[in-house]
Formats: structure tokens, C-alpha cells, sequence
């Protein structure tokens, strides 16, 4: 019976090769960028903390700025192209609470605040940014 000689495909879609990378806007990429810089201002918090180099210091405290030039040309690219998406305002909020929460967090403590009260104060700061993008998210959802 040729029925039976017939295999069912296992994937009856077709591989779509870097579908995520198809989904980002052009925003999007400076988002990441926003992302990198604050991922890149941690690492060289730590590499202070490891060795008092300053460099590493200023290095950290350059990316910061340049977290929020990141910031101000995905949004204004995001309305120059009209390509808001909910991907794009979840990977916004995940990059801003990393660029301008954690990020300056860590630099506060390697620069000297590491004691108990100070580590309260860098907790609750970092808190408050990730509370307000959380309620930011939920307010925008609620009007869309």
C-alpha cells in the first residue's frame, strides 16, 4: 500500500533560519546597544572592584552616557520608522532596568558604598526602577 511507504514529516514548517533577528526593528538594535553598554558598565565595576585600576572605573562611568544616548535614539527611531512592539517596549524596559538601575548600582558600590545601610539604599533604588517599568508595562497594556 503506497499510505504506508509514505513518512509523515516531522517538521511540517519549514526551518526559519534567524526568525528572532526578522522580528527586531532597527530600534531595537540600539535597544541591545542600550543593554550592552550596561552589562559592559557592570563588568567594569567588577574589574575595579577586582584591581583599582581607574580606568576601569571611568570606563564604567562612560558607558552610562552612552547607555542613554542608546536610549534617546531607539525611542526616536522607534517613532521616526513607526515600528513600536511589544517586543520592543519589553526589551526596552529589561535594558533600562539593567543601564539605569543595576548598572549605576554597581558603580555606586565600587566607588564606596558597601556598607549595610549603603546596600539598603542601592536595594531599594534599584527596587523602585524595576517596580515603575513593571507598573509602566501594566499601564500601557491596560490602554492598548
Amino acid at each position: 500500500n503506497p499510505k504506508n511507504l509514505e513518512r509523515p514529516s516531522r517538521n511540517p514548517r519549514p526551518k526559519n533560519h534567524f526568525a528572532m533577528l526578522r522580528a527586531f526593528h532597527l530600534a531595537d538594535f540600539f535597544t541591545l546597544c542600550k543593554a550592552a553598554c550596561g552589562v559592559g558598565a557592570i563588568f567594569r565595576a567588577m574589574a575595579f572592584m577586582a584591581n583599582q585600576t581607574v580606568g576601569n572605573f571611568l570606563a564604567a562611568a562612560a558607558l552610562l552616557p552612552a547607555a542613554f544616548v542608546f536610549d534617546v535614539f531607539d525611542g526616536r527611531i522607534a517613532r521616526w520608522r513607526q515600528t513600536q512592539s511589544a517586543l520592543g517596549r519589553e526589551l526596552d524596559s529589561l535594558a533600562d532596568i539593567i543601564s539605569f538601575g543595576v548598572a549605576p548600582a554597581a558603580l555606586a558600590f565600587a566607588a564606596g558604598m558597601q556598607g549595610g545601610w549603603d546596600a539598603v539604599v542601592l536595594i531599594y533604588f534599584v527596587c523602585c526602577g524595576v517596580s515603575r517599568l513593571a507598573r509602566y508595562n501594566v499601564t500601557a497594556d491596560a490602554l492598548s
